[in-house]
């Protein structure tokens, strides 16, 4: 299991501000990785490493991507395909599951 630490934070406005568009934009390449899964074939999504090599392309495409760090897009990348596996682990386990929404702007957390 991973644990998340957490700790209070007292930004100030501005720091708030910047905070949540980068986190606005981690939103938007999720909800792209799971459009991607969707829509495309199997061999350039198959996995979150495959997804990765992707990562280039996004930047060129839509240059918002550019403004955060390439290493937190990869784990935005990864938690979604994270999801994906709790997701499987629980039809396994008998459970009644759907698929991965997309996420608006208060449905996603840091």
């Amino acid at each position: 299991m991973e644990y998340t630490h957490r700790y209070p934070a007292y930004p100030t406005q501005e720091a708030a501000a910047e905070l949540e568009h980068h986190i606005d934009i981690h939103r938007q390449a999720y909800n792209y990785t799971r459009y991607e899964y969707t829509h495309l074939d199997a061999d350039s999504t198959g996995s979150a490493y495959k997804h990765h090599s992707r990562l280039p392309d996004w930047k060129d495409e839509f240059p918002v991507f550019t403004e955060v760090n390439a290493k937190a897009l990869q784990r935005t990348v990864t938690r979604f395909y994270d999801n994906l596996s709790n997701l499987s682990q629980q039809k396994e386990n008998g459970n009644k599951v759907g698929n991965l929404k997309w996420k608006s702007p208060r449905e996603f957390q840091s």
